[in-house]
């Protein structure tokens, strides 16, 4: 080619791009559907965004209860395990609405419940892209306190809990211990003590130990086998009543200890036939989940109630200071590492109850404390039984206790309220039950603090 030619050959491809650069319509036009088919891209990837969030959302709310349910629940078959975390995830997912469960996978450990499901996302907007299908995973991790557990439940046994109320605590109580007292304890160990309680304690074959010897025959001084005083009705007389293997409460300057009953012998109780020694005795800690059961099925209501004498059992079974425990029953020491005590005390109405040598004191409430034939005639020791539960509730708490209480049916008797209230190491700790579902969830509400269930993950 020549320069002649070369130069209009070159003269001529700028005049073409100079016209082309002039036709600013069609660049904007081009330029403007670019820009709007971006636009309209985003658009759609940003809806198909926050349908996925959603999705994910509904899936992980629904697999977090799954675990949760499968964390309290009393097997430990693992394929009944699983079919009650696939019901659950049914019940709260809703595959029409966000899209198909392709999985559901559990792992269950001593310490841990690991609860992973995934689900097949449907696009829209993204399909022009090609991603038709996002198979998007959940996951669930629910760990258990990482503690030991040493619970005392300390149950109103008395006279007013008969009928529908003690077979409602019965039920509640044993949900409790399922809840609780864990199948596999291979990791952390979880044990929980029964003291039933009502005119007294009854610590059976414990009872020299905790109250001391006593003698043969009848004195007119606490001490021997049977006990003649004279007594607050008017005439007063003289009946004589035989001591029981049921306590009563300490007197003296350890009487709001856990000392040692070798250092300050816990109350004798001689038992009016009226108000007579109940049957249901006193089970250290254990875990063995089917016996506690057992017991609480053989709990028996009888009797007055002396509300302190409860508490103190419910804090003497968790304290190795007051050394009248050995093997499963031993509690650990105070302080001790991953370690947790829990005192669940409850009851359906007024402490009424308090002693005297042993004996119910004539200023015990009336009428609940039974007639002034069966009371001794002099007054309580220690004062009042609100009053000494209430000093026991707070030693225990400066040990480190952490206590929960439960008043059934208490809704009429402000007192009592207040007295659960001020027991507890806090008002939320403190529950009030008015019905058989309102008791069982207060049961199942504490069993779940106590387990200390938390989704980790």
């Amino acid at each position: 080619m020549s320069v002649t030619l070369g130069r209009a050959w070159f003269a001529n491809r700028c005049r073409i791009a100079r016209r082309f650069g002039r036709e600013e319509r069609g660049n904007i036009t081009i330029l403007m559907g670019i820009a709007t088919l971006a636009v309209v891209l985003a658009s759609g990837v940003a809806i198909d965004y926050s349908r996925l969030m959603a999705t994910q959302t509904a899936l992980a709310a629904a697999t977090d209860a799954a675990a949760l349910q499968v964390a309290n629940a009393s097997t430990t078959d693992t394929k009944l395990l699983k079919r009650l975390a696939q019901e659950i995830v049914d019940r709260n997912y809703s595959p029409d609405q966000h899209g198909e469960l392709i999985d559901l996978s559990l792992t269950v450990t001593a310490a841990t419940i690991d609860l992973q499901t995934k689900v097949r996302f449907k696009t829209s907007f993204m399909r022009l892209a090609g991603i038709n299908m996002i198979d998007l995973p959940v996951k669930s991790l629910v760990t258990k306190s990482g503690n030991n557990l040493e619970v005392s439940l300390v149950l109103d046994t008395t006279g007013s809990m008969r009928g529908t109320k003690l077979a409602a605590l019965k039920s509640a109580a044993k949900d409790f211990v399922d809840a609780v007292v864990w199948s596999d304890q291979s990791q952390f160990y979880s044990k929980v003590a029964l003291v039933p309680y009502s005119m007294g304690v009854n610590v059976g074959s414990l009872a020299v130990s905790a109250r001391g010897n006593i003698t043969a025959g009848t004195c007119t001084s606490p001490g021997c086998a049977s006990y003649q005083f004279r007594n607050a009705s008017r005439p007063p007389v003289n009946p004589t009543f035989a001591i029981s293997t049921c306590v009563s409460e300490r007197i003296g300057a350890e009487a709001f200890t856990d000392a040692p009953p070798s250092t300050a012998p816990v109350g004798r109780n001689y038992a009016s036939p009226n108000n007579p020694c109940l049957a249901s005795t006193l089970r250290p800690l254990d875990r063995d989940k089917t016996a506690i059961k057992a017991a609480i099925d053989n709990l028996v209501a009888e009797g007055s109630t002396a509300g302190q004498v409860g508490i103190a059992w419910g804090w003497y079974v968790l304290s190795k200071d007051f050394g009248l425990w050995s093997g499963t029953g031993l509690p650990a020491r105070y302080g001790a590492e991953h370690v947790n005590k829990v005192a669940v005390i409850m009851t359906d109405g007024e402490f009424n109850t308090s002693y005297c040598n042993g004996v119910v004191a004539r200023d015990s409430i009336n009428p609940g404390s039974g007639s002034t034939n069966d009371k001794i005639n002099c007054d309580s020791t220690n004062g009042s039984s609100p009053s000494q539960g209430l000093a026991l509730c707070t030693e225990m708490k400066k040990k480190g206790i952490t206590i929960y209480t439960i008043g059934f049916d208490v809704q009429a008797d402000p007192t009592v309220q207040q007295l659960l209230t001020n027991c507890a190491t806090s008002a939320g700790h403190a529950y009030l039950a008015a019905t058989t579902q309102e008791l069982k969830d207060a049961f199942a509400s504490i069993g779940k603090r106590v387990t200390s269930l938390r989704i980790t993950k």
